[in-house]
């Protein structure tokens, strides 16, 4: 790959993620007004850590086919993993997927699969019973086509499990899928802390959308 790494752990209950991530992330940007091209997929998100927590703690995935959608460096789909799911991860940057394949087997998830496309053009043809995604519905410009992806993709009785800092686009983004998708929603806000010295609180919320 050629990009600097270094080496995060993501402490569970019981367990430890050790994750490869970019050493410099600002390094990777070599076009600030180039939006398409800014290395958001190089960092753990804070919205990835409560959903990987809450995984860990509460979710059995064992058989089921689920996709980390706009996966970064894969943390949710690696727990999810761990809890027994065939993972696939999709990202637009063939960087990021091969950090997630590196990391999702240097924590014992051998078994997994990858699509690389860009929202605006996505053709996987492959329906999951569960959709993850962390901080993915930030952009009204890229929103509907995030969300006709997780319409699209999802099996007929199909979950969603969504997580963001509490942005107010993500919740009128969340609004319109449960208007299309005919879904129930179940909603939890945890705060996560993290080594940040300039924005080290957040409070996330969660959001599980199930098909009555």
């Amino acid at each position: 790959m050629g990009i600097e790494t270094k080496e995060e752990v993501f402490y569970l209950p019981g367990r430890e993620i050790r994750l490869l991530v970019v050493k410099d992330i600002e390094a990777l940007v070599t076009n600030p007004d180039d939006e398409d091209n800014i290395p958001y997929w190089a960092d753990i998100w804070p919205a990835a850590r409560p959903m990987a927590w809450h995984i860990w703690d509460h979710m059995d995935f064992q058989g089921a086919e689920v996709m980390e959608l706009g996966a970064g460096l894969g943390l949710p789909g690696i727990v999810a993993g761990l809890k027994g799911a065939r993972v696939t991860f999709s990202d637009y940057k063939e960087e990021a997927l091969e950090m997630t394949v590196v990391n999702a087997r240097a924590n014992g998830v051998e078994e997994v699969e990858t699509y690389l496309g860009d929202w605006r053009d996505f053709k996987l043809d492959k329906k999951f019973d569960w959709i993850l995604g962390s901080d993915i519905l930030y952009n009204p410009r890229l929103n509907p086509y995030a969300e006709e992806i997780l319409l699209t993709n999802l099996k007929e009785k199909g979950n969603l499990l969504l997580s963001h800092a509490r942005r107010p686009v993500t919740y009128q983004a969340l609004e319109r899928l449960k208007d299309k998708g005919g879904f129930r929603e179940e909603v939890k806000v945890i705060p996560v802390t993290i080594e940040d010295p300039y924005y080290p609180n957040y409070l996330v919320s969660l959001h599980h959308l199930h098909r009555f």
